[in-house]
């Protein structure tokens, strides 16, 4: 067994103001995920603050945030499926894909109908092929590509080389009416909605822009759970009791439970460590039926008898 990678904030997430762990917060449309980690921060001083999935400012819904310690766990967090409602306006294109950009062009959607769209929805089940936006955080070159889209600089990034494969593994058209089209989808990360809308307008033979977007969960987190700014302004002097922490935090990587202080001290410090497995087995956050066929784990996060995490690590079972 070895450890790779350390937590060694010895304060709380915010100077000891905020205790670590995960707080599910309702993102208002019109703030970007930035706007938010300010939020906390002009509320409780310098934070260390990550969150589980950018939203777009016109977005709202979930943005889980992460707090101290637990910032280093965001990665395992955010390989969770995302599950979206939105709102499609047929019949013009913008140049971010939404109704915060600016018209691009004019298109007819007189042939678009419930039963068309119900008929394009079944068909992008699967894997999706998804070229992504120029608005867009991802990074050509050292510079995100709404840089370059800022600038006039478009024509520099050669948007095919950065197309991904994503997964679309629902996608249901809950009504049609008078040109707007309300949708939802349960997808794989990094899913852009907005070149998701945009297809199934194309597809339809007109343009289509995204007027509305609400992220209904992430993971196995859902909005309904989540806190608005406005609440949490109202009990901030006792925010703790909204944070979930990180020893309570569901994740989708194996957890395992160190049980003696000189074990976590040792593997806090780099060193490959043997341990039996009656006692790997039952440190260990996962079903009996599948103990059994584990040969090795790449990734598993660590704990200690605290409740802390304290680093990533991984196992090798010998025989």
């Amino acid at each position: 067994m070895s450890r790779q990678g350390g937590l060694e904030t010895k304060q709380g997430a915010c100077g000891g103001a905020v205790k670590d762990g995960l707080l599910l917060v309702y993102k208002p449309g019109g703030m970007t995920s930035k706007d938010v980690s300010r939020w906390f921060q002009s509320r409780f001083g310098k934070c260390k603050i990550g969150h589980v999935g950018t939203l777009d400012p016109l977005a709202e819904g979930l943005l889980p945030i992460l707090l101290g310690k637990a910032t280093r766990l965001q990665d395992f967090l955010l390989a969770g499926q995302k599950r979206y409602e939105f709102e499609i306006t047929f019949g013009y294109s913008t140049t971010t894909l939404d109704t915060d950009g600016e018209l691009v062009d004019h298109a007819s959607y007189a042939e678009v109908s419930k039963e068309s769209l119900e008929i394009v929805c079944s068909q992008m089940v699967g894997d999706f092929l998804q070229i992504p936006p120029m608005y867009s955080a991802i990074k050509f070159e050292g510079r995100p590509l709404y840089d370059y889209a800022r600038k006039g600089q478009a024509d520099k990034v050669p948007l095919e080389s950065l197309k991904k494969l994503v997964k679309i593994f629902e996608l249901t058209c809950l009504n049609y009416d008078q040109g707007k089209g309300r949708f939802q989808v349960l997808c794989s990360k990094g899913t852009y909605v907005r070149v998701l809308a945009s297809t199934i307008a194309e597809t339809l033979g007109t343009l289509g822009t995204i007027s509305r977007l609400i992220r209904l969960a992430s993971g196995s987190f859902e909005s309904k759970g989540a806190w608005t700014l406005n609440e949490l302004e109202l009990n901030k002097d006792s925010i703790d009791q909204y944070i979930i922490p990180t020893n309570e935090i569901p994740y989708d990587i194996p957890v395992w439970r160190a049980s003696e202080p000189a074990l976590v001290d040792r593997l806090k410090m780099g060193q490959e460590m043997h341990v039996d497995m009656r006692s790997f087995e039952s440190g260990l956050d996962q079903a009996g039926s599948q103990r059994a066929k584990i040969s090795s784990l790449d990734r598993m996060i660590l704990f200690d008898n605290n409740g802390q995490s304290f680093g990533i690590g991984s196992a090798t079972i010998l025989n």
